[in-house]
């Protein structure tokens, strides 16, 4: 028989005597292919009445096992990919990736920011560290700590607090910052003005008592690394230990685990991924709430599994594609050029910067910058990148229309590909 959810059998067994459900609750929970944690999440029946007394349990189904292959799969062939690309052309696509990421997490709040607005942010700090801008600095930070720091080991209450600070730091109202040690003390509901979806746990002591056994989980190594991360992103959510902020930092949890347990690019495509899906994963979040299905996480897992393989799905075909361009404008701009020698030619090296920067940018506001660009060259070249005969270049190609000033401030140029290789 298909395996069901437990609240689909109970419904079932109403009009079907066969149907024993606490007999298939204890077979799953006691099967050889189950995970029990020490878990207990808070679950709402249908009375809206709350308990946690059902310790969450997955099993590793067949399905699941197909698809964390999957996601190994995927991850093997985005490394590939990345690896292939030059230099500006991955600096540009991780940085694309980070300000999506930071962008959509947000949105999923309801917390809107500009893409341009972070992608400034993203690019000041990748570069030289400081930027003139005051919001996101710190959410920004902690996303690039992502691709540069280890993964992180998470022990006691004060690590994720320090965690939250400086993800959220100046992004959360004076009003709904934390008002305990370490979390919120008071209660909250989650839901609408005419509807309550879940009611977590109403104050400090609760939430220390759920966190303690989550740490706990969390360091354990038996558990698979995928399941893991994402019985940690329901227990975190579940218990909303803060006022505001809980997906955020669940997120960026779920982020920066799977960066180390997979690869950056799989980690940096979750929010994106889920943003398409947003109906998709608050039901599932919903219906692992639900009492009659006795913390069982066995489709939640693989539901979030599907919505990681299409994020990687999306930066495998953004990959591909801006690739397969990139090889066509390699060869059109020789031929253009009247060239042999690539790596000896300013001005073609000039202008492949500038098509590796449109291609893989996702905004173009996100490009390289004109004084970026100038640096780069003259440190890989002196002599041929003297930077007064870099910026006549720039200006030829500008007169010409094939350059485009779309900033003044910095100063920012974006090639027209239409206008350099027409229709190829």
């Amino acid at each position: 028989m298909e395996l069901k959810p437990l609240s689909i059998l109970n419904y079932m067994s109403s009009t079907d005597d066969s149907i024993n459900v606490q007999k298939e609750y204890e077979s799953r929970l006691n099967g050889y292919s189950s995970f029990k944690t020490g878990l207990f999440p808070m679950l709402t029946d249908k009375n809206k009445k709350q308990y946690d007394d059902y310790p969450i349990f997955f099993i590793e189904t067949k399905d699941m096992v197909r698809l964390n292959a999957d996601i190994r799969k995927k991850s093997s062939q985005i490394k590939k990919l990345s690896y292939s690309l030059p230099g500006i052309s991955q600096e540009s696509y991780t940085n694309s990736l980070l300000t999506n990421e930071i962008q959509f997490s947000n949105e999923i709040e309801g917390v809107k920011t500009e893409r341009k607005e972070i992608g400034t942010v993203v690019d000041d700090l990748q570069t030289n560290n400081k930027t003139n801008q005051k919001r996101l600095v710190s959410t920004v930070k902690k996303y690039i700590d992502i691709l540069n720091e280890p993964e992180i080991r998470i022990n006691d209450f004060q690590k994720l607090r320090d965690i939250y600070d400086k993800l959220t730091d100046g992004e959360i109202e004076e009003g709904k910052l934390p008002d305990g040690e370490y979390f919120r003390d008071k209660p909250v509901r989650i839901g609408t003005d005419l509807e309550t979806v879940h009611r977590p746990p109403i104050n400090e002591k609760a939430i220390k008592d759920k966190l303690l056994s989550l740490i706990d989980f969390m360091n354990n190594e038996s558990i698979p690394p995928i399941e893991k991360a994402l019985v940690t992103h329901f227990m975190f959510e579940n218990t909303h230990p803060f006022m505001d902020g809980n997906g955020r930092m669940g997120r960026y949890l779920l982020s920066q685990y799977l960066s180390k347990k997979i690869d950056p690019y799989t980690a940096l495509s979750i929010s994106s991924s889920i943003h398409s899906n947003q109906s998709k994963y608050y039901k599932i979040f919903k219906d692992a709430d639900l009492y009659e299905n006795r913390a069982e996480l066995t489709f939640f897992i693989q539901k979030m599994m599907e919505i990681i393989l299409e994020g990687q799905n999306s930066v495998l075909d953004k990959l591909n594609e801006s690739l397969d361009m990139l090889k066509k404008y390699f060869v059109k701009l020789k031929e253009i050029l009247k060239i042999d020698d690539t790596e000896n030619n300013m001005e073609f090296n000039l202008l492949f910067v500038f098509i590796e920067s449109k291609l893989f940018n996702i905004d173009s506001s996100l490009g390289v910058k004109d004084t970026a660009l100038i640096n780069m060259l003259y440190k890989t070249n002196t002599k041929m990148y003297k930077k007064i005969k870099v910026k006549e270049t720039i200006q030829k190609y500008e007169d010409s229309g094939i350059l485009v000033q779309i900033n003044k401030s910095p100063l920012q140029h974006e090639i027209n590909l239409d206008k350099l290789f027409g229709d190829i």
